[in-house]
């Protein structure tokens, strides 16, 4: 049989109280027998202190200890007296000599008696009156020797008991152990009642998660649950709630993702399929000029598809870097003359500046390097305006790298900043689909600097235009 959290935290509570209520009660039991014998004790060793002076005067008086051999009622007697303190004996010696004929020895039966319990022994340790050795129980008496000055008259012992001696004491001692038993059950009941309202309480957190968990299972990543403590539950419920946003942002991002796709594969493919069927029907020619157009939207298309061909390989890690060291100003020189060529043509001056004390060699994969500074130039041409200016700087200062790709105008607001590495992003002030891309060279760009440990970002340039800065920490 299995049983649920809600029953296991239930009786694992109950088990605990339970064990805490037993646990008191045999201590309290213990810790009050062992306090009740010592007061026993005590109150037995006053009177054997009494006894003892008793004694001692005596001895003085008779010389001996022959005037108590076998005197059982003078020994009764003594035990009376001494197990009543308050009736003191003004007179001693004489006043216990025997008036009556002995009898046998009967144990007071007064509160505090020691009774036959007393054993008295000469200075030999000799037996002269008192408790015989019956049950064995003289090995463990302790003796009080009775000195007059420095002299040893005798020795006084005390048979100790097994249980208490008068039913006064153990009338007392059976109330207190019910008592005891009482509030022990008492306990155990008040836990019985305690552990479920507690054992609810601890589970709502957990209800409340696994509710939330099965709706996002069901795909509502709206989700959100309450967060009613700050212990280990209340993390967990707060760390649920940023993964249902989590969840609900990827999901936005996807359904974003697949309807910019569709929407920047429909107008190529619009286009393409309106020329066709213009040279159907006859309006167009197949000439020169209409199959330009046309090559023109498939390039448009194959350069979309592996935009998203590399995008994708990055995401599921299956993009390959070649990590070997790499002469990354000698990279970024020849890019920069590969793209001089092209643009001098639209009036477009790039300038390229090495500042700093100089890396020979970095470790990083050369043809993604290379993938880096084309789609950054690329994007620079694309968006300046002629006559424009493009400033490339390559500057190393303690150990790290930085590479600033400058333009002139048109500029990007500040707002739209942030948003350019985004897939499919257009700052449509300065961005269109018939002189712009699909928005996907920025996001490859940051897909190869985060590759190389590296760090990415946009602003505004001196120039005019946009400043994107590459920052990588060299580690050869």
């Amino acid at each position: 049989m299995k049983l649920s959290i809600k029953y296991k935290i239930f009786f694992t509570l109950l088990l605990a109280s339970i064990t805490v209520a037993i646990s008191l009660h045999y201590f309290l039991r213990w810790s009050f027998d062992r306090g009740f014998s010592k007061y026993i004790q005590s109150q037995e060793l006053e009177q054997l202190d009494r006894l003892s002076e008793t004694l001692i005067d005596l001895y003085q008086v008779n010389g001996n200890w022959y005037f108590l051999t076998a005197n059982d009622h003078l020994w009764r007697k003594l035990h009376i007296d001494m197990a009543a303190p308050d009736h003191a004996a003004q007179e001693k010696g004489q006043m216990y000599i025997q008036q009556k004929p002995p009898r046998p020895f009967a144990p007071h039966r007064g509160p505090n008696g020691l009774g036959p319990r007393v054993v008295l022994f000469d200075a030999e340790k000799q037996r002269v009156i008192g408790a015989e050795d019956k049950t064995g129980k003289w090995n463990s008496l302790e003796l009080r020797p009775l000195r007059d000055e420095e002299e040893t008259l005798g020795y006084l012992g005390l048979i100790p008991h097994d249980k208490l001696q008068y039913a006064r004491d153990r009338n007392f001692v059976k109330k207190q152990t019910d008592l005891f038993a009482f509030i022990a059950i008492f306990m155990v009941a008040l836990s019985i009642l305690l552990s479920f309202p507690v054992t609810i309480h601890l589970l709502r957190p957990i209800n409340a998660l696994t509710k939330g968990t099965r709706k996002l299972i069901a795909g509502h990543f709206k989700t959100r649950i309450p967060v009613t403590t700050k212990d280990e539950l209340g993390r967990l419920s707060n760390d649920f709630n940023i993964l249902a946003m989590t969840l609900e942002k990827n999901e936005q991002n996807r359904r974003q993702w697949v309807a910019d796709v569709s929407h920047e594969l429909r107008t190529p493919l619009a286009i393409l399929r309106g020329e066709i069927e213009a040279i159907e029907d006859g309006i167009r020619k197949p000439d020169a000029k209409t199959i330009e157009v046309l090559h023109g939207e498939v390039m448009h298309l194959e350069r979309m598809v592996s935009d998203l061909y590399e995008l994708s390989m990055s995401d599921i890690g299956a993009l390959n870097y070649k990590m070997v060291a790499v002469d990354l100003e000698g990279i970024l020189q020849g890019t920069v003359e590969q793209f001089r060529q092209r643009v001098d043509p639209h009036k477009i001056a790039i300038q390229m500046e090495v500042a700093g004390d100089g890396i020979a060699s970095i470790l990083a994969d050369p043809d993604r390097l290379q993938q880096l500074f084309i789609n950054l130039l690329e994007n620079s041409t694309r968006y300046t305006d002629a006559p424009g200016e493009i400033k490339v700087t390559l500057h190393t200062d303690k150990g790290k790298i930085r590479i600033s790709f400058e333009d002139s105008a048109p500029c990007v607001l500040p707002d739209q900043l942030p948003q350019l590495f985004d897939r499919l992003y257009r700052a449509e002030g300065s961005r269109n689909r018939s002189t712009g891309g699909a928005g996907l060279g920025l996001a490859i760009c940051k897909n190869i600097v985060g590759a190389h440990q590296g760090t990415i970002t946009a602003d505004n340039s001196p120039l005019g235009g946009l400043l994107i800065t590459v920052e990588i920490t060299p580690n050869v």
